[in-house]
């Protein structure tokens, strides 16, 4: 990736309304993580973005790094506490603390920091070397960490961080919506993966895509992408919210949310039992809905009244939502209809909700 020169205004306004579309959608940030990342480096300037989602202790519970290399994803999945949590480290969980700056802590690092683990095995080597570090704290705990990185040479200044610091309110909002208003926004798209079990739920066999599927995760203790025939845990069912036969769960990864289903597998006469673990990648609808919003020739406005159709939304309550009266209303739908060639509210709908089995890529 190269750092951006300059951009327009108007583009910059695109990458803007794009954040606070995304994060308004409140699926957390694993599910539109990709598009995140890439909305922030392009509003910042920078080689690449990584986004870090963090559990109830503020401990690493999933990433998406744009670019950095397969065998430092695996150790900062597998080998997090023995690598990089040591009290020389300054590392995602060191930035979660709520005892320094909110934004900017690895601005000027000391020489202490050049020689963790954290530097030379993660940062270094995904080919940087400065980094612009923000926490994203939801009603006073801190629930992510967005950070942006360059190549040696330019480093970030106090006016990336001021953009940067910026972002925060939209990353928090992400996180307004419960998790179970996930259920009418998932689909599932791509191949479906399977892992058999063992009658004390350890894994026998993976097929390939179940593999693939799993090293997309981005998973504690799942960090499977550096290894040709990479060994599955013990405790799979568990990690994966499926510890027994008969439950299906939903786990916001990259891009959506990887969903497993455990069932009991009829034994041959005198064979063991097994279990037969069933995974699916969903993607989010809404994502679809906002790239295809983002794409009209329309002002933010009306962009935002078009994603209110595109998301289901009556019409009869859309001015209230987009804070308009019902005059101005009718004025900006005559645009939005002639921009996407929709004859009505219905059939706006429609035409931003069709072909949703498409995947997304950046916003």
């Amino acid at each position: 990736m190269t750092t951006p020169t300059s951009s327009s205004a108007a583009e910059r306004q695109r990458q803007w309304h794009a954040l606070g579309m995304l994060c308004g959608l409140g699926l957390g940030l694993a599910p539109v993580a990709p598009q995140l990342c890439a909305v922030l480096r392009a509003l910042v300037g920078a080689d690449a973005a990584a986004l870090f989602w963090l559990d109830a202790e503020g401990r690493p519970e999933g990433f998406f790094h744009e670019d950095s290399p397969a065998a430092a994803q695996d150790l900062f999945l597998n080998e997090f506490e023995r690598l990089f949590a040591g009290p020389s480290e300054i590392n995602v969980h060191t930035l979660a603390r709520a005892d320094g700056p909110r934004i900017g802590r690895l601005l000027a690092p000391g020489a202490r920091y050049f020689r963790s683990n954290s530097f030379n095995l993660l940062v270094r080597a995904s080919g940087h070397r400065h980094t612009l570090d923000l926490r994203v704290e939801v009603q006073g705990r801190t629930r992510a960490i967005a950070m942006l990185f360059r190549a040696p040479g330019t480093a970030f200044a106090a006016g990336d961080a001021a953009t940067l610091e910026r972002a925060a309110g939209w990353l928090a909002r992400a996180f307004e919506r419960p998790h179970a208003a996930w259920s009418g926004d998932a689909q599932g798209a791509g191949p479906v993966g399977h892992v058999v079990l063992d009658g004390e739920g350890r894994p026998l066999f993976a097929d390939e895509a179940a593999v693939q599927l799993l090293r997309q995760a981005n998973l504690p203790g799942l960090g499977l992408r550096a290894a040709a025939q990479p060994a599955l845990p013990g405790d799979l069912p568990r990690r994966l919210g499926v510890a027994q036969a008969g439950l299906s769960a939903r786990i916001a990864v990259p891009g959506g949310w990887l969903a497993a289903q455990r069932r009991t597998l009829h034994p041959l006469a005198g064979g063991a039992a097994q279990h037969l673990v069933t995974l699916q990648r969903q993607h989010p609808r809404s994502v679809a809905v906002v790239q295809r919003v983002l794409a009209l020739p329309l002002s933010p406005l009306q962009r935002d009244i078009a994603l209110l159709a595109g998301l289901g939304h009556a019409r009869a309550d859309s001015h209230r939502l987009a804070g308009v009266g019902e005059a101005a209303l009718k004025k900006h739908l005559r645009a939005i209809f002639a921009a996407t060639q929709a004859s009505d509210w219905d059939d706006l709908r429609r035409r931003l909700q069709e072909n949703q089995d498409e995947s997304g890529g950046g916003a």
